[in-house]
């Protein structure tokens, strides 16, 4: 859900005879910066459709957007078919990383809706980041995902019924997600007040898997969020 960078890993050292000290635990402001980063490029779902009946290809693209109110890590995203015609994405969204509480969460992954979604279709494709105001941007709130380190990955999922959904029927959705340097899954379904599912799918999570280089901050560091966990199958 590529390796993560030095910026959530601190390490330090003492000279002469002094012990060492062991890796600390990635600082808050760190994690919120390697899972913007993570999330930031193009991603798709073809692998999946071909080897896995009833999965269809997706492409998502996000790539950084001004909202001045929102913070310094703040994401345009699309979401369209492969193969589809990408002036038509049946998706769009901001997401706002930001550090999490120490003892629950290293980043909260927030979720934003445009109130006039038509006009930023393609955004991503402009010689400058997309621009929106505070007022042309809606939280969807409850819909947040707290993202905790779990070795060289992130992972999450939103709480319990807390994400309202309208579509087919539902009136909750839940998402789960894990992403690290290779892209990310994500496993969204809806269901209604009986607790039924009425939309996703229910064999396992989308896989996306990242189609364009890391960006320049990641790019020039392997190491992990933390030491001894290896990365979660694919």
């Amino acid at each position: 859900m590529r390796s993560i960078g030095a910026a959530a890993l601190l390490v330090l050292g003492c000279a002469g005879s002094a012990p060492a000290v062991a890796p600390a635990p990635a600082r808050p402001a760190g994690a919120a910066d390697v899972a913007y980063h993570l999330l930031e490029g193009r991603f798709d779902s073809s692998d999946q459709a071909r080897s896995s009946p009833g999965y269809a290809a997706f492409q998502i693209v996000a790539c950084p957007a001004d909202v001045p109110s929102l913070g310094p890590r703040v994401l345009y995203v699309e979401q369209t078919r492969v193969g589809g015609d990408r002036d038509e994405p049946f998706r769009q969204r901001v997401y706002v990383v930001e550090p999490g509480e120490p003892l629950e969460s290293a980043a909260v992954l927030r979720v934003f809706e445009l109130t006039v979604p038509g006009s930023s279709v393609g955004a991503c494709g402009a010689s400058v980041p997309p621009r929106f105001t505070r007022d042309e941007v809606m939280e969807r709130l409850g819909c947040a995902v707290p993202l905790r380190v779990d070795g060289t990955v992130f992972r999450g999922a939103t709480s319990g019924r807390s994400c309202p959904a309208s579509q087919k029927g539902a009136t909750y959705a839940m998402n789960e997600l894990v992403l690290d340097s290779v892209g990310f899954r994500s496993w969204e379904r809806g269901f209604d007040a009986a607790g039924t599912k009425r939309w996703g799918t229910d064999t396992g999570p989308y896989v996306f898997v990242r189609r364009t280089p890391l960006p320049m901050p990641m790019a020039s560091d392997s190491r992990p969020v933390t030491s001894g966990s290896a990365r979660a199958d694919r």
